[in-house]
């Protein structure tokens, strides 16, 4: 089961999930492709979220479109390369917005997809890689969030003569 992790700590409908970085391009060859629609929008829409949680522009504010994209899209065949860079850009972006650092490497998307063609099934290799490269987003957003939700420090006892909330002079 996919770990949840809450984008904004203001909604609690606005969540992203730790996916299996193997389970994703094998649902998506048991369900023969659909998983892999419905992972393209999830991730989207997980990037429209955190693009809106933190105010950051670059990742999207479709999903829908991206999804549209892939399917029926495919059938032109130049709408999904699109939906694929774009989305790329978008992964990038949010590594960028959450951990500084950007580590995904459309180069190496490519090539695997490129790979694909000549080996059956290899070209899934990519959804794995994203999706684990997605994962360090995701994590990185729930540490934001433990870490800046700790109990705030117990007030001390106010001492005679001093206002609340001050520390006791030092003698």
């Amino acid at each position: 089961m996919a770990e949840e992790v809450q984008i904004s700590p203001e909604s609690i409908e606005r969540t992203a999930k730790l996916r299996h970085p193997v389970a994703v391009p094998v649902l998506t060859v048991v369900t023969l492709g659909i998983y892999g629609i419905y992972w393209w929008y999830q991730v989207n829409r997980e990037m429209v979220d955190l693009g809106q949680a933190r105010n950051a522009d670059g990742l999207g504010d479709n999903a829908t479109m991206s999804l549209l994209a892939m399917f029926p899209g495919a059938f032109i065949l130049i709408p999904p390369l699109v939906s694929l860079y774009n989305g790329i850009k978008r992964m990038q972006r949010a590594q960028e917005v959450t951990t500084g650092e950007v580590t995904l490497n459309g180069w190496i998307v490519l090539a695997v997809i490129l790979v694909g063609f000549i080996i059956p099934f290899a070209g899934l290799i990519a959804y794995g890689y994203m999706q684990s490269e997605l994962n360090r987003v995701w994590e990185n957003v729930g540490h934001d969030q433990t870490g800046a939700l700790q109990a705030p420090a117990a007030e001390m006892p106010p001492v005679e003569g001093q206002p609340a909330g001050e520390p006791p002079a030092q003698a």
